[in-house]
């Protein structure tokens, strides 16, 4: 009865400041919707992980099972972390930890001890980046980033706006805050939109409305915002056909869209399929699971984040208890364990635990932004400044400093290219699991001297047959007259998740008696710790300083790093590098 008397007591409290600037919300009230966050969450990622990049060309049909889901809870007696939530998990922990006004250095800080494994896409990219010196948001830049345009963000972010109910303007601009430690440009939409919605539907239960007001808070020249109005449209046309909706939308944002931009992880494509499930799902947690399972593409990120804002639309007790509860010896939801598998150093939790100290969490960031609490009744009651907005902290751009004076680059005057491959093994290549979209890939070496250091066309693979064997690649120059040099500059293209990298590399010239020696050198920034794959800088520049030496050949070479993928048709592709551009500098 005391539950029922203060959940009416809210409802009065949210309609009587809806126009105030100000609206109220019971304790109680803010824990049941942040439960129905997490919960929805856990939900939409566990069941959704069973179809994730299942379907592509065409949607699921179901009947859907859930076998995969079945195996894992079993196994760990509970809710098991994936990128899907243990990243809100991580943060929770950081906001603990330094305040809830954490900045981009102690998010780096965070990520490089915390993630070493089960990132992909741009969240890898991030990461490699952040251990190469970067700090956020220049680890989500285009320049850094290949893979900047990917759905990322959407999946990790979701925190930021649970943690600020009713205050939509705060939560789009810390989700875009965030969203740009990994992404870029217009990827970044979705998460500001998600984020909106989050905060605001704490107060508000009408999707449409949600979806509406939540667009508002992207450029009226957003790429995602004209995709919102168009999959609204779709779903006033079609209101019980989700299948011609998603054929529109998988048609503009996958089949016809833009080579370099091009995937099923796409952002956009994967959040407007977020809002299609949405809009179609009706509010129900598991119509909206199954639907959006069904629309496809990386399914269990939208999956996870729908199914969570359904859980802060309709409370705790909206999620349907034959998932959150499929074993008859459970008698909490997920059996109250959420079993850290995927992060470094991270504990185990109570899951009502985690959901109480989301509360605390929101409780400061309500009274930190210009809301209030009083008590009644033995019930907190919060008043929220609507109208908060996020101000992010100054940023620093690395740990590291290159040259900027560096003298005249004598790479475009040399008489010949020197490397172990020269063209690209295409069919190998086109083989494998790739993640960089092909527009950035040259398929010969002559680019690496063509000042060009970045970009479409820019990046060789000396990727040759399939071998596991170890391969020393080298790439240099000859010139018909010597040379003074004391600088080589180094540059990386995008990498794949199985290669592209040196494990060590050292520069070396050809003495008078046609000898190459090996010359000493420091290298800026250090080179990686490890040889794995979150340690590796897409486009990453390193610069080898050392005593001028006069030469008619210089070059640099190194041992390839060799990985053993997961894909059958990758697992036993040779060593390879991924070079944009090797630079020489003329001696001062």
């Amino acid at each position: 009865m005391k539950r029922l008397l203060i959940s009416i007591l809210a409802t009065a409290l949210l309609f009587s400041c809806a126009d105030s600037g100000k609206k109220e919300i019971t304790r109680t009230q803010l824990e049941e919707k942040i439960a129905g966050a997490w919960l929805g969450q856990m939900v939409g990622n566990i069941y959704g992980l069973e179809y994730e990049n299942k379907f592509v060309d065409e949607p699921g049909e179901g009947p859907f099972v859930f076998n995969k889901a079945m195996r894992k809870m079993e196994a760990v007696d509970g809710a098991f972390s994936d990128d899907d939530t243990d990243v809100e998990y991580l943060y929770l922990l950081m906001m603990e930890k330094y305040g809830i006004d954490i900045t981009y250095g102690q998010v780096k800080e965070g990520w490089m001890y915390h993630i070493r494994d089960r990132v992909w896409l741009a969240n890898r990219a991030a990461l490699g980046l952040m251990h190469y010196g970067l700090t956020p948001p220049y680890t989500g830049k285009k320049e850094y980033n290949p893979h900047w345009f990917q759905i990322d963000p959407q999946l990790i972010n979701e925190i930021w706006a649970y943690t600020a109910p009713g205050m939509p303007a705060y939560a789009a601009g810390i989700s875009d805050w965030a969203a740009r430690i990994t992404s870029d440009d217009w990827a970044v939409s979705p998460t500001v939109v998600y984020g909106a919605m989050y905060s605001e539907a704490f107060f508000e239960s009408d999707i449409p409305t949600l979806v509406r007001h939540a667009k508002e808070y992207l450029p009226k020249e957003d790429r995602f915002r004209a995709i919102i109005d168009e999959c609204l449209e779709l779903w006033r046309q079609n209101p019980d056909d989700w299948h011609t909706a998603r054929k529109v939308i998988a048609d503009e944002l996958y089949v016809n869209e833009p080579e370099i931009t091009r995937s099923i992880w796409n952002a956009d494509l994967n959040g407007a399929m977020g809002i299609l499930a949405l809009l179609y799902g009706e509010g129900d947690i598991e119509k909206t699971l199954l639907i959006g399972c069904a629309l496809g593409f990386d399914c269990d990120n939208q999956t996870a984040t729908i199914c969570g804002l359904l859980g802060v639309i309709n409370g705790v007790e909206s999620v349907p208890l034959d998932r959150a509860m499929p074993f008859g010896h459970w008698t909490k939801p997920f059996n109250d364990r959420y079993i850290n598998v995927t992060r470094y150093d991270m504990p185990d939790a109570s899951i009502e635990d985690i959901i109480e100290r989301t509360v605390v969490l929101a409780e400061k960031i309500i009274l930190a932004r210009g809301g209030s609490v009083r008590e009644e009744n033995g019930e907190k009651i919060y008043t929220i400044n609507t109208k908060a907005v996020f101000k992010p902290a100054p940023v620093a751009e690395s740990t590291f400093t290159l040259p900027a004076d560096r003298g005249r680059n004598l790479a475009g005057e040399a008489a010949e290219i020197l490397a172990l491959t020269r063209e690209t093994d295409v069919a190998t290549l086109d083989s494998c699991w790739l993640t960089i979209p092909k527009t950035y890939r040259a398929y010969t070496v002559d680019v690496i001297n063509d000042g060009v250091v970045g970009g479409p066309g820019a990046a060789f693979y000396s990727l040759g047959s399939k071998s596991n064997a170890p391969k020393q690649d080298f790439f240099g120059y000859r010139w018909d007259e010597p040379i003074t040099t004391g600088m080589i500059s180094f540059h990386y293209g995008p990498l794949e998740e199985f290669g592209g990298w040196y494990s060590n590399l050292h520069p070396e010239y050809l003495d008078g008696d046609g000898e190459w020696k090996a010359i000493e050198a420091t290298v800026t920034p250090d080179w990686p710790d490890s040889d794995e794959v979150f340690f590796q800088p897409h486009n990453g520049e390193f610069i080898f300083s050392f005593p001028a030496v006069t030469t008619t050949a210089i070059r640099v070479i190194g041992d390839d790093a060799v990985l053993i993928h997961w894909n059958k048709y990758t697992k036993d592709v040779s060593a390879f590098i991924s070079i944009t551009e090797l630079q020489v500098y003329e001696a001062k």
